[in-house]
């Protein structure tokens, strides 16, 4: 395709050079004349502009095949009378769609498409959707032989009369502006019976304000013995009134496609789908069912045995149906041909701001209300109206006995004593559920068919990824992302090892703490032919070497919005890798073990995205930046590449220049001086630190009980002077040492949670009621403390009430007992450590009556 420059007098037009001819789009321009074009445009596009009436004729080439002139202002075919389009006897399509052409007899006058004998599309909707009372002259439309689609105003009073029997070849037919007629009689399309596609659907019928029709009579689609396709979607006043007469209807037509969408408002009422409403699709050859967005919550029972076997694809999305165990099983058990279902977005209505959402009124309220009564079975079990039926126990024996040896075939090595059992349809391939509330795990799993190829729960509920999930052999795409999932297990994606495309983003699972184990090693072993794999925005900082070692066929890798500060995963291994995404990282420069790791993976033509990385300009990244210039070819948008330095932002090749430049003269010096000078200020503080470290230590607590706290003038009464946070192997020390100098001696009233916590109540409301009606906090610090996950809560737990409730007042106490790792001390108590109380339980008996006293004295202030 080439780009064309003479096709028209207006230089503005867009001229493009096909094989069939030249394209002239002159759309949106503000033209009020049409321009002349040349003699081999065969498609023109005057569309959007200021038209009042047709082309002149001899305006446009004479092998024109294509006309759009929709959203003008045109009025009229001809002003003086003279029949149109003389010229353009060769044309297929005209789109006069948008504009002022009403349909009646003035405007329609007779040979008005004696010209167009070829055309095969035509568009004249939305054009007469005034309050007025129209009419479809079928003596103008009859001598439109060849054509086959007609897009036209079905408002009140227009009707296709006999003169539409001519038209042998239109199968296709889209009405607009149904909401103005509310009715649509059973004998509207005696004259169209070769219809092949019927559209009926509202979605953009701003006219009707989105509420379409209200009522189509039983028999209106009986004589469309040809109809295949019908949407009757977005008509929300229908409601499943207007849906079961059109059902009963279908059984005498050839329907293959059938879209009843969003026939009910959006806040309206939940609504029922019975079997006498399904039960006519039985006798036809139905391929697809679209019943989106109407509201049902609940069917009865067994009425999937009224859909026929014909059924390929259901889709059910924005409804209300909520997923539980067995929820499906009545459902879909019976749905044996079905091979995609799509069941995203329940209950979205709860959360809507649509402008729709607020079309329903109270008549029409009782007007659904109606509809269900008038629908509702004379005689039906109550106990059926439900869509969350209990699976029979001998089905589920039955079924349970057929699968054993299957489970353990399919999950090995994994076996768990009780399996989630999914039921879904037998031979379904494409499960989708994206924001449909799924919550709240991925339990061990077995699902009931390995026939799924195709599984989307994309933005659900599911807070962690446990598995394993069985029976899924032939699983090739899966989408968990949009979960904001914390945790996952190694072996939830073990059973899976068809899996090519796995979706894992915007979850947080950086908070999993398989990441930070050797055990993430085993996550993807068993996907070897995974080709694309993204597990972007999770918060993920860390990644072991051998994460992706068995994942030879990937092809794209994304791990971009995470918190990675360097590359540490072998890909070498990945002969057919495209595209390794690592932008929006933490990363200042690659370390050498990095670079070494991406340099063996430079034999493909792999391509890299490091963008917006904080890059670091210093000497310790000079290196690194003549190692990415060198591969800059595999870096995508390398010259956007830049670092801070000395305040200003440099490219990475002037960036490097300067670096060089900088610290050649002074980085051996400066490296050695910084050596030495740590070194011998370390050996001096490690001698000095350990000659006088109990003295030191002594001395710093008696001085800091000399110029102790002070309570508040202002402080509350406490029910404990002290909480006391120990780990379950230090007990002996607060229930026997404390609690006898502390309690007996000196009248304190201690918090121990093996004593004072109250029965019933929760841990974690135990905790942090103690702390908060404590006037001091102690923590017994040793090395199971730091492990122990309750003792890092009541420490967090009184942090937060020290800087809430508190104002910052100095509440928590650190007693160290024993020897402690610092290397294994959080950030938060090293702080406490540094900055505020510190005391350390004496090893020398003689100095722990000084300990007792000094600590009464800080419980006291």
């Amino acid at each position: 395709m080439t780009y064309a420059f003479n096709c028209s007098s207006n230089s503005s037009c867009l001229c493009v050079n096909t094989p069939s001819g030249l394209i002239a789009d002159c759309s949106g321009l503000g033209l009020t004349k049409v321009p002349l074009f040349t003699d081999r445009v065969i498609s023109v596009n005057l569309s959007k502009n200021c038209l009042t009436t047709l082309p002149p004729e001899g305006s446009l080439p004479s092998k024109l095949k294509y006309l759009d002139l929709s959203v003008n202002m045109i009025r009229n075919f001809s002003t003086d009378g003279t029949l149109p389009f003389s010229t353009t006897k060769h044309m297929l399509s005209l789109n006069l769609s948008y504009n002022m052409i009403l349909l009646d007899r003035d405007t329609y006058f007779d040979g008005i498409f004696r010209n167009l004998r070829q055309l095969q599309h035509l568009d004249v909707s939305y054009n007469s959707l005034g309050n007025r009372s129209y009419y479809c002259p079928d003596e103008v439309f009859q001598e439109l032989q060849s054509l086959q689609r007609l897009h036209i105003d079905a408002v009140l009073n227009v009707s296709f009369g006999k003169g539409f029997l001519a038209l042998r070849q239109l199968t296709h037919l889209k009405l607009t502006g149904l909401a103005t007629r509310i009715t649509i009689p059973n004998n509207y399309f005696l004259h169209l019976p070769n219809l092949i596609s019927l559209d009926m659907s509202a979605q953009w019928d701003t006219q009707g304000l989105f509420t379409g029709l209200e009522h189509i009579e039983s028999g209106t689609f009986r004589r469309l013995a040809h109809l295949e396709i019908l949407d009757i979607s977005y008509n929300r006043k229908l409601g499943l009134c207007g849906f079961t007469n059109v059902t009963h209807d279908l059984p005498f037509t050839s329907i293959k496609i059938f879209k009843a969408q969003y026939l009910a408002c959006e806040r309206g009422g939940s609504t029922l789908l019975f079997n006498n409403d399904i039960k006519p699709l039985l006798n036809t050859n139905i391929e697809e069912l679209y019943i989106d967005g109407n509201n049902l919550d609940k069917t009865e029972a067994r009425i999937t045995l009224f859909i026929p076997k014909s059924l390929r694809y259901i889709s059910a999305t924005d409804n209300r149906w909520i997923v539980g165990p067995y929820s499906y099983y009545d459902m879909l058990m019976n749905l044996t041909n079905i091979k995609k279902i799509d069941l995203s977005f329940q209950n979205r209505h709860q959360m809507s701001q649509s402008v729709n959402s607020w079309k329903c009124d109270h008549i029409e309220s009782v007007a659904e209300i109606g509809c269900l009564c008038k629908r509702y079975p004379y005689k039906v079990n109550t106990h059926h109206l439900t869509f969350k039926p209990d699976l029979p126990f001998n089905q589920k024996s039955k079924l349970d006995n057929a699968n054993h040896s299957a489970t353990l075939h399919s999950c090995v090595p994994y076996f768990y004593p009780s399996f989630q059992l999914v039921i879904v349809p037998p031979n379904i391939e494409e499960i989708k559920m994206e924001s449909a509330r799924v919550g709240y795990s991925i339990p061990p799993l077995y699902i009931s068919t390995s026939a799924v190829k195709t599984l989307i729960l994309r933005n659900n509920q599911l807070y962690s990824f446990i598995g394993p999930m069985c029976n899924f052999t032939n699983l090739q795409f899966l989408d968990l992302s949009g979960n904001k999932a914390t945790d996952i297990s190694s072996y939830v994606f073990g059973a899976l090892p068809s899996l090519r495309h796995l979706a894992l983003d915007n979850n947080i699972l950086g908070n999993s703490k398989i990441f930070f184990t050797v055990d993430s090693k085993h996550l993807f072993e068993n996907q070897t032919n995974l080709a694309f794999l993204n597990i972007s925005s999770n918060s993920i900082s860390i990644l072991f070497q051998d994460l992706l070692l068995r994942s030879t066929y990937l092809k794209h890798i994304y791990l971009d919005h995470n918190l990675l500060v360097d590359w540490n995963v072998t890909i070498e291994h990945m002969k057919n890798l495209e595209i390794l995404d690592i932008s929006w990282n933490q990363i200042l420069y690659l370390s050498p073990n990095g670079m070494q790791l991406l340099d063996n993976s430079f034999t493909t033509n792999v391509s890299i995205n490091m963008l917006n990385n904080p890059l670091h300009c210093s000497c310790d990244s000079v290196t690194f930046f003549e190692w990415i210039q060198k591969h800059s070819k595999h870096f995508l948008h390398f010259k956007n590449y830049t670092c801070s330095y000395k305040g200003d932002i440099y490219e990475i090749n002037t960036a490097t220049m300067r670096l060089k430049k900088d610290c050649a003269s002074y980085i051996e010096v400066v490296v050695l001086s910084v050596i030495l000078i740590i070194t011998f200020i370390a050996v001096v503080c490690t001698l000095l630190v350990y000659r006088f470290r109990w003295k030191l230590r002594y001395l710093y607590y008696v001085m800091k009980g000399a110029y102790g706290y002070h309570r508040l003038e202002t402080e509350d009464h406490y029910q404990f002077d002290a909480f006391v946070s120990y780990a379950d192997s230090d007990r002996h020390f607060p229930k026997d040492e404390m609690v006898d100098y502390l309690e007996r001696q000196r009248n304190f009233r201690l918090c121990i949670h093996h004593r004072d916590f109250i029965a019933g109540c929760g841990i974690a409301e135990n905790i942090t009621n103690a702390i908060h009606n404590s006037r001091k906090v102690v923590c017994v610090l040793s090395e199971d403390f730091l492990k122990s996950e309750w003792c890092m809560y009541e420490f967090n737990i009184a942090l937060i009430e020290r800087t809430v409730a508190r104002q910052g007042q100095n509440m928590i106490i650190m007693l160290r007992l024993g020897r402690v790792n610092m290397k294994n001390i959080t950030t938060e108590i090293m702080y406490i450590l540094k900055e505020d109380t510190y005391i350390e339980y004496p090893e020398n008996e003689e100095d722990r009556r000084i300990f007792w006293e000094d600590f009464a004295e800080s419980l006291d202030s």
